[in-house]
């Protein structure tokens, strides 16, 4: 056998070097793009760490290190507790979780279902992309952090997302729909994306990010733009989610829309396959849980609606807090409400005796899957950026500096409510006013001022639980169609 001598070895090393260097840096990866969208350093290897230095990126990483350490102090830690509680001993919650209306809310599911296989998340948040950041021109790169920012702003303080507020926040600049959300929650949930490909399995536009933490397996991640209002997509949609296996099902902030029988297939579909439903008093209306098929426990308290969603209070819900149902106190708010002492939540595990709902056609057979290529590292056109007006108030813990957060005004709702000096004309006065605000902070249309009694003859409006389905109402679109409070 033939030795190469050190001198031709030092030269093949040598010429290597420079044809490196000759090359540039290698392109950012997907998971140095999510560490880089949520904040968190990188080593200077990085072809991202110089870009970590600007002003810039300094104020987007110290306000995102904030915003995270405020969801995680308040919401996050303890709903992951909770589910060490209720939820971990299930199997299924390693199984198939469907968060249906959810929008690109990986956090919060992900704290109540951390071992999931496989994570379906549905919403009418177009699927979008991430560029690579290093490709950027200094010129948008500031006002791209800020959208990103601004997009998970509220999802971060309060738990949901203002869909009305992401259309324009990621509809505009270089980080465009939901895919900057999702890459930087799962970097700032301590998860490591290890794959990323565009799909349409069923037709609808979506992406599956394979991701992985420290001590466990490969988890799967699929996100989808469809409309689960009754129809065909929707069909298309629940027929490949069935192929998928049952699993527990995750709805908050749902707008109510199951409530409504324009989304009568996909609330079949969750009542038929789903192992345990953990939801607010905005999912699945509680009297379909309480036919003897399943083992309900709720906690913390039953409270009114919003007041735009009065016409869904649901007395069979409120009730169940009086019986041996209730499971005890929340430790973190849920749903609409972000105050603890004023939020509810239902967790129904199927016993085997659960009839199965009557509603909806059977799922159509979804296409032929559609597979796009895998998600492209390559520098992309630049698209035109825009930075975005819309802001919302940030959350305070007073009534200092700017205008009030959702907390502080649900905590003066709720001393208002319990204030018997008041009478009950001084108390409707003020809680009018605190509604008004509410709406404010969520940018939602307010009420106009009350007329005068309508002509006899004259038709009323529909109350909201009697909207045809599709019909929207003021506030934040949900995942099928109709619209979110926020």
């Amino acid at each position: 056998m033939k030795l190469i001598s050190p001198a031709k070895v030092m030269a093949i090393l040598l010429f290597a070097a420079q044809a490196a260097w000759a090359a540039g840096p290698s392109p950012s990866t997907p998971q140095e793009q999510a560490e880089f969208l949520a904040g968190i350093p990188l080593p200077g290897t990085s072809v991202l760490a110089e870009l970590q230095q600007s002003s810039a990126y300094r104020l987007h990483q110290k306000e995102l290190n904030e915003k995270w350490a405020y969801c995680k102090k308040v919401r996050y830690d303890a709903m992951q507790k909770w589910a060490e509680a209720h939820l971990k001993n299930d199997r299924s919650t390693r199984d198939v979780v469907r968060y249906l209306f959810g929008g690109p809310d990986f956090c919060n599911a992900f704290a109540f279902f951390p071992d999931a296989r496989v994570m379906v998340l549905g919403g009418l948040e177009p699927v979008g992309e991430v560029p690579q950041p290093e490709s950027l021109k200094p010129g948008s790169f500031s006002s791209s952090l800020e959208g990103l920012r601004l997009a998970l702003r509220n999802s971060l303080y309060c738990g949901y997302f203002i869909t009305k507020e992401m259309g324009g926040q990621l509809r505009h600049g270089a980080f465009q729909g939901v895919m900057p959300v999702l890459y930087a929650e799962l970097a700032l949930t301590g998860n490591r994306i290890e794959s990323v490909e565009l799909v349409r399995p069923f037709g609808s536009p979506g992406v599956k990010i394979t991701y992985q933490r420290p001590g466990h397996g490969a988890q799967s991640l699929y996100y989808f733009q469809a409309n689960l209002a009754n129809g065909s997509e929707c069909q298309r949609f629940l027929g490949w989610l069935g192929e998928q296996g049952n699993g527990p099902a995750y709805l908050k902030a749902a707008s109510y829309l199951l409530h409504n029988e324009g989304f009568s297939q996909a609330r079949a579909f969750l009542l038929n396959t789903s192992t345990l439903v953990v939801e607010d008093d905005s999912g699945i209306p509680f009297r379909h849980f309480n036919n003897g098929g399943w083992k309900v426990q709720v906690f913390g308290d039953y409270t009114s609606p919003l007041p735009i969603f009065s016409g869904y209070k649901q007395r069979d819900f409120k009730a169940a807090y009086s019986t041996g149902a209730n499971a005890g106190p929340l430790g973190f708010g849920a749903g609409y409400h972000v105050v603890p002492k004023r939020a509810n939540l239902l967790l129904a595990t199927k016993s085997g005796k659960a009839e199965s709902s009557p509603a909806a056609p059977s799922p159509l057979p979804a296409q032929p899957a559609q597979r796009e290529e895998p998600v492209q590292q390559a520098a992309r056109p630049e698209p035109a950026s825009q930075k975005n007006a819309a802001t919302q108030p940030e959350p305070d813990q007073g009534s200092g500096g700017g205008g009030k957060s959702l907390v502080v005004l649900e905590e003066e709702e709720l001393r208002i409510r319990n204030d018997k000096n008041l009478s009950r004309a001084e108390r409707m006065v003020l809680l009018s006013a605190i509604w008004r605000e509410q709406l404010k902070v969520m940018r939602l249309p307010q009420p106009a001022p009350r007329k005068t009694a309508p002509k006899q003859g004259a038709r009323k409006p529909a109350s909201p639980d009697r909207r045809e389905a599709g019909e929207t109402m003021p506030g934040r679109r949900g995942a099928g169609g109709g619209c979110r409070a926020c």
